[in-house]
């Protein structure tokens, strides 16, 4: 029986650079995710200047690709969103796995008039200690903080061109600064930013490669002493080596 489309278009934007050992399994998770919701999803790949073939790997598996010169995330963020047709905005690392009905539940967020954007606890996938430590420990201060990390990130398509998207003075820390800027657009028309909480129906797996010797406890503790200098840090691309070192 053909699935009826009732929901509103979401499209996901995936930044990717030298993403080819990732981007297939990424992929189609989102394309799974995208079967299972009963609305239009467009799956956009921004090819950031890649030097291997990230864009042809996405092209043949049936994602929109487009290319933008500049090696910068907030950039290819911003060129992915430029070209979205849907209502809804999702944004997702290229190394990064959805799993079960999440977009469901940024629709029905989002839908509901009462929100404006958010994220969603993540999953490294590594295992041991840090590994719960992240899931349970981290993810719960940041849901209880309302703070937004990289890998996903969702918001009114409309919202997000009236802030002017994401800040492209910025290297990396680019999600906690649009997310601040939609939170206080937000308060203005009584729209709150909503983290989406772990569940079993849907699960965000986030690779944790450039986690370092420390694991994702030592790139948690890393994230926050950027976000401290944000001025000054997240301004320069040498100081942002962790999201551009290997890309």
């Amino acid at each position: 029986m053909e699935k009826q489309l009732t929901k509103p278009a979401i499209s996901v934007v995936i930044p990717a650079y030298n993403e080819a050992e990732y981007i297939e399994k990424t992929l189609k998770s989102v394309f799974s995710c995208a079967s299972e919701y009963a609305g239009h999803v467009e799956i956009i790949l921004v090819d950031n200047n890649s030097k291997d073939n990230t864009g042809e790997i996405a092209a043949a598996m049936g994602a929109k690709v487009i290319f933008e010169p500049k090696n910068q995330i907030s950039r290819a963020r911003n060129a992915g969103a430029e070209q979205a047709t849907g209502d809804y905005l999702v944004f997702v690392d290229a190394d990064t796995l959805l799993e079960g009905d999440i977009l469901d539940k940024v629709s029905d967020n989002l839908s509901s008039g009462e929100v404006i954007g958010g994220g969603a606890w993540v999953e490294p996938d590594s295992k041991g200690p840090a590994f719960f430590i992240f899931k349970y420990g981290v993810n719960y201060l940041l849901a209880l903080k309302n703070i937004t990390v990289g890998p996903f990130l969702y918001c009114d398509h409309n919202a997000f061109l009236h802030i002017g998207g994401f800040d492209e003075d910025l290297y990396a820390g680019e999600e906690f600064a649009l997310a601040k800027r939609l939170k206080k657009g937000g308060e203005k028309i009584n729209k709150s930013w909503k983290i989406i909480k772990y569940d079993k129906a849907h699960r965000i797996i986030t690779s944790s490669r450039r986690c370092g010797p420390f694991g994702v406890i030592g790139m948690a503790f890393q994230n926050i002493h950027l976000l401290w200098n944000m001025k000054r840090k997240l301004r320069q691309k040498s100081e942002c080596d962790t999201w551009y070192k290997g890309r």
